[in-house]
């Protein structure tokens, strides 16, 4: 078994939070021949995005009090085993009904990874420890959407559009041996009352009816439903309407990418110096909802078919989700440490669930708007944000400390 603190326990727990942005980016070049080959249109082949994303949100709400009642283990084992399954059932796919049925549990599976791994590292370290293996963890959540794109060209060119899948199988195989081999419990103590159906109840209950905490995760979501437009109309927009080759958007694909981490590294630095996070909300809201509005009218006109300033806009666009995301996501549980499981759960299935209906709409306006749905959806939810910002209570001043701080309290973000 491996020591938790060594590097290899870190490259275990990063590859498992690395699956979603695998399963998701890899085979957005092949959208073009994922179609051709199953007789279908590319907006059908964009739902795979949707319905693998339904399949992930439904996954938190279910891996964090099984795994509570028995284990992470043995439910990290499960996931990934129907993850490995659901790969080779999308490679061997005859049709497009049974590669969205496929991704549909795919998705569910691929949860495992990024939920469990949460709640190991909060089995097994504290204070300032967590939160360095968070960060590392985490980076991988960067990283990947930059380089599966680009392994998704390769992976195309190799071996066609099963290629991609059979590929995230054999990841998934190898890390159902890693973690059979290397990862040892690291629960405790399992709570026998987990599942019982009044605890859940009363959990979701009191995450569903706070108004701050709420409405935050709904903000984040919405978010999140204007970067993923970009990453399922992507593919359409650049390969089929402007004809870059698979190659050349593997690279353009992750220029706006370096947006979104752009803007999460500022988010800190301007934290650290003081910057209150509702300024840095507002100014992400701001670029957000202008970036996209200027991407419709250069869809729609003269820029159309100019690959630099819309991929400008892209870059911007992606950068203000980089502001907003961290700082409404720590407002979803601020308030409920006691209930930050549930809320967590809360707040990553409803970024899915925005997800995947932000694919679905994309792909449902694009035989009427042409390129131009990928931006009039992320003006939608940038509209949608705003509202919800603009509808949420502000926070309470912070209570001026009794004494010296500590180097890390309890909660602290």
């Amino acid at each position: 078994m491996l020591d938790k603190s060594s590097l290899a326990f870190t490259v275990l727990l990063s590859s498992l939070v690395a699956l979603p942005p695998l399963s998701i980016d890899l085979g957005l070049p092949a959208f073009a021949a994922t179609a051709a080959d199953l007789g279908t249109g590319e907006p059908a082949v964009a739902l795979t995005l949707s319905w693998f994303m339904l399949g992930f949100a439904a996954g938190p709400l279910v891996y964090g009090p099984v795994s509570d009642r028995f284990g992470r283990k043995p439910v990290m084992l499960a996931g990934l085993s129907l993850y490995a399954l659901t790969s080779v059932l999308c490679a061997a796919a005859p049709t497009i009904g049974v590669l969205l049925a496929a991704r549909l549990f795919q998705g569910l599976a691929a949860a495992a990874g990024t939920v469990l791994v949460i709640a190991a590292i909060r089995d097994l370290f504290d204070g300032i420890a967590a939160r360095k293996k968070i960060s590392w963890v985490m980076a991988i959540n960067a990283i990947m959407p930059l380089t599966a794109p680009t392994i998704g060209v390769y992976t195309l060119a190799f071996g066609g559009w099963r290629a991609g899948y059979a590929l995230m199988a054999v990841f998934g195989a190898a890390l159902l041996a890693a973690v059979t081999l290397g990862f040892r419990e690291s629960i405790v103590q399992r709570n026998r009352d987990a599942l019982a159906p009044r605890q859940l109840v009363a959990g979701y209950r009191e995450v569903l009816t706070h108004p701050v905490s709420l409405k935050a995760s709904l903000l984040n979501a919405a978010c999140f439903g204007v970067l993923f437009a970009y990453i399922s109309g992507s593919s359409i927009v650049f390969i089929g309407f402007m004809g870059l080759s698979a190659a050349a958007y593997g690279y353009v694909f992750a220029v706006p990418v370096t947006g979104a981490i752009g803007g999460t590294l500022l988010n800190g630095a301007l934290l650290g110096r003081g910057v209150a996070p509702v300024t840095l909300v507002r100014a992400g809201l701001a670029l957000m909802t202008g970036a996209a509005t200027l991407l419709v009218v250069a869809l729609a006109g003269p820029l159309a078919g100019r690959l630099v300033p819309i991929v400008a806009l892209l870059f911007v666009s992606a950068f203000s989700v980089g502001l907003v995301g961290p700082n409404v996501s720590y407002a979803a549980m601020r308030d409920l440490p006691h209930r930050a499981g549930v809320a967590s759960a809360v707040l990553t299935s409803a970024q899915m669930v925005v997800g995947a209906l932000s694919s679905a709409i994309v792909a449902a306006l694009f035989d009427t708007l042409g390129a131009s749905a990928m931006a009039a959806v992320m003006v939608g939810f940038a509209a949608v944000a705003v509202g919800l910002h603009l509808a949420t209570p502000a926070p309470p001043p912070p209570a001026p400390p009794a004494g010296p701080a500590p180097a890390e309290r309890p909660g602290e973000a």
